[in-house]
């Protein structure tokens, strides 16, 4: 009888879901409840570094593959939280935005030069938010396929001002105004999309999507009668759901 839960090592979160998915033979995320217990740490291009683990519990009713319920774990059950052994805590740190914008730029100049590229990284801080760009037609390569090296790039600029400034951070960070561009292609979409479900009246599930991008989508259709959408699924697999609106037409 498979195992109730699963720690996984991988390259990335992803690789790991899917792992460990695939050893308690559930066919997808919402079958499971997913603990990232460490993220992957290392290059922009992964190179070096320490890699993601997470644990992967199944979801009370749920059935595998081969038909076997799942009954709801017992709490005393519950491996023991690597991070739980640890009882003393660090106290919090508040963030100084400041600081941790000249970090983070200073950082990304480095990382720049490092690769022998030609840009310009600046920066500013929005209700406590750190917003930094970095233009320049070279640095179009620290953008990649679907935008995978600019999701890298964020997460590790993020680790370093975490690691350097002992508090947390939100960063919001684009690369060759790639952010601007793909919010103008996705609110295209959707305005293109909600038409198409106003005329077939079915609603429409779309690719898992991060945070920021699923936002953008809600807005783009949040002021077009007879449409609403809403988020289904956790994460990293959180689509957006476009559907028509309940209200009758007048």
């Amino acid at each position: 009888m498979p195992n109730k839960w699963v720690e996984v090592e991988a390259k990335t979160i992803d690789d790991a879901i899917k792992a460990g998915l695939k050893e308690l033979e559930l066919d997808d995320a919402t079958e499971a409840d997913i603990n990232i217990l460490r993220e992957p740490e290392g290059g922009v291009f992964g190179v070096g570094g320490t890699k993601a683990l997470v644990r992967i519990s199944v979801r009370s009713g749920f059935k595998n593959k081969n038909g076997r319920r799942y009954k709801q774990r017992n709490r005393n059950e519950r491996p023991q939280n690597r991070r739980e052994k640890f009882d003393t805590r660090k106290p919090r740190v508040e963030a100084d935005p400041k600081e941790q914008l000249e970090v983070s730029i200073s950082f990304l100049e480095g990382l720049i030069k490092s690769f022998g590229l030609k840009g310009v990284v600046s920066g500013e801080v929005n209700e406590r938010n750190l917003v930094v760009k970095v233009s320049g037609e070279q640095t179009e390569a620290l953008v990649g396929e679907k935008g995978n090296i600019i999701r890298s790039l964020h997460e590790l600029t993020r680790t370093v001002v975490q690691r350097k400034t002992g508090a947390g951070t939100r960063l919001r960070l684009d690369v060759a105004e790639y952010a601007e561009k793909r919010k103008e292609a996705l609110t295209i979409y959707a305005e293109r999309l909600t038409n198409q479900i106003l005329e077939d009246k079915q609603e429409v599930m779309l690719e898992p999507m991060n945070s920021v991008d699923r936002k953008t989508l809600h807005d783009a259709v949040s002021e077009i009668k007879g449409i609403r959408s809403y988020s289904e699924g956790r994460e990293p697999y959180r689509s957006v759901v476009f559907a028509p609106s309940e209200q009758e037409e007048e």
